[in-house]
């Protein structure tokens, strides 16, 4: 029994699940979309060139929620899983899913998508666990707009990987993580199999130069 991790957009989904609920909220109308279009624009290009500053996003993708509790989330969370996910999930990583669950594997998403995204689609999914990035709630439980704790990007994947790890009875003995994109590295260069998913092209460059298996969903 081995832990099998895997990055989430542009991974598992063949799209960011991210910018989907950007779109998601527009359609719900809890956001205006000249001015959270054009933000989401302009750091997704950040992200794209590894300069991402994950508290601004968040603060962007949290800024229509401000006031709301996560139960209010969980039916708009329940329709964009529906709406915006289910059909963009790549068939082979449903494949491949279903191989590693057959075997016995743990499976579980370290995603910089926010947790209550991360958790109901690795849920969705049959995955065991998901992980992303956490949010602030006021003493009332509501959303304050606030990213919380270390930021699952990067190598803050690493760490908050690590203090999962020691909460658990599981280690990185024959451990894999499946990702498409080089901002992943610090978490690729710690497990023992590093998959490269349908790479950018930094990673595919490293992953042929470093002799990793790379899968084209």
């Amino acid at each position: 029994m081995a832990l099998a991790i895997f990055d989430l957009d542009e991974t598992l989904v063949d799209g960011d699940c991210s910018s989907r609920w950007v779109e998601y909220m527009l359609a719900q109308q809890l956001a205006d979309s000249d001015s959270i279009l054009a933000e989401e624009a302009r750091l997704m290009e950040d992200y794209y060139r590894g300069e991402l500053d994950m508290y601004d996003y968040m603060a962007m993708l949290l800024r229509p929620l401000v006031g709301m509790t996560l139960a209010q989330l969980e039916p708009l969370v329940e329709g964009y899983i529906q709406q915006c996910v289910a059909p963009y999930i790549r068939t082979a990583a449903r494949d491949r899913l279903a191989q590693l669950h057959k075997q016995g594997d743990i499976t579980l998403i370290i995603s910089a998508s926010p947790t209550f995204l991360v958790t109901p689609i690795a849920r969705y999914l049959g995955m065991q666990h998901g992980m992303g990035v956490d949010i602030e709630l006021d003493a009332e439980g509501r959303i304050t707009g606030r990213a919380e704790g270390v930021i699952t990007y990067q190598g803050g994947k690493v760490e908050r990987l690590q203090q999962w790890l020691d909460g658990q009875n599981i280690n990185l003995a024959g451990s894999s993580f499946y990702s498409d994109s080089h901002n992943d590295l610090p978490l690729l260069d710690v497990v023992e199999v590093p998959v490269a998913v349908t790479p950018d092209a930094t990673l595919k460059q490293l992953a042929q130069q470093r002799g990793w298996t790379v899968l084209w969903w």
